[in-house]
C-alpha cells in the first residue's frame, strides 16, 4: 500500500488544520472544535500573544471546519504526506 493510499479514507484525503488565535480567543475557539461532530484532538503552540491550534481531519470536513472558525483567526491546512515528508 503506499502512504498516498494510507492517507485517504472514505472522509477524503488525511490534512493538518492549523489555527492561529489570540489568547483572548483560544477558549472560544477550543470550545468551537469541541462542538464539531468529529473529535478532534488538537495540539497547541504558543509563540507569545498568539497560540496556533493544529490538528489532523479528513478534507470531507474542512468545509464545516471552515464555517465554524471562519471569524476565529488564520487558518491554514496542510496535506499530511507533505507534513512527514512524503
Amino acid at each position: 500500500m503506499r502512504p498516498s493510499e494510507a492517507l485517504c479514507g472514505s472522509g477524503g484525503e488525511l490534512v493538518m488544520v492549523r489555527v492561529a488565535v489570540t489568547a483572548k480567543d483560544l477558549e472560544d475557539t477550543l470550545e468551537t472544535l469541541a462542538e464539531l461532530d468529529f473529535p478532534v484532538n488538537p495540539e497547541l503552540f504558543h509563540r507569545g500573544a498568539e497560540t496556533t491550534i493544529e490538528f489532523p481531519a479528513y478534507s470531507g470536513k474542512l468545509t464545516q471546519i471552515f464555517e465554524a472558525l471562519k471569524d476565529k483567526g488564520s487558518l491554514e491546512t496542510v496535506s499530511m504526506l507533505a507534513e512527514i515528508g512524503l
